[in-house]
């Protein structure tokens, strides 16, 4: 019973949070600046298979939309982080990566590897 209480006191917060950081409505082919449109293009079309299984997020930290590569074959999380205008960005200190791991938000699936 008393679990029972818990998950239903929970959900509406669950819930909310959820909302909170989904972002709709994002069109491909307008919403997606070029120079990451050509990176995308000549990812898929290499023969390096660094890439393969990536899939590109965009995120909201600090009031500045970026991208972020999730690299299946690299083991650091968040290396290839990008400001929209393609700007690679490097955290000057482990304390600002923490901080854009912690509050970034609105994560948007905006391109992931084909399936073959």
């Amino acid at each position: 019973m008393v679990k029972m209480i818990l998950v239903i006191s929970l959900f509406p917060i669950i819930f909310i949070r959820c909302q909170n950081n989904t972002v709709s409505n994002y069109n491909y082919k307008k919403d997606t600046p070029e120079w990451l449109k050509t990176k995308i293009d000549s990812m898929v079309s290499s023969s390096n298979k660094y890439y393969w299984g990536t899939r590109v997020f965009r995120y909201e930290w600090n009031d500045t939309l970026l991208f972020e590569f999730d690299i299946p074959a690299s083991s650091c999380k968040s290396c290839e982080l990008y400001y929209y205008d393609g700007t690679r960005i490097k955290f000057p200190d482990y304390s600002t990566g923490q901080d854009y791991l912690f509050n970034r938000k609105n994560k948007l699936l905006i391109w992931e590897w084909p399936e073959k």
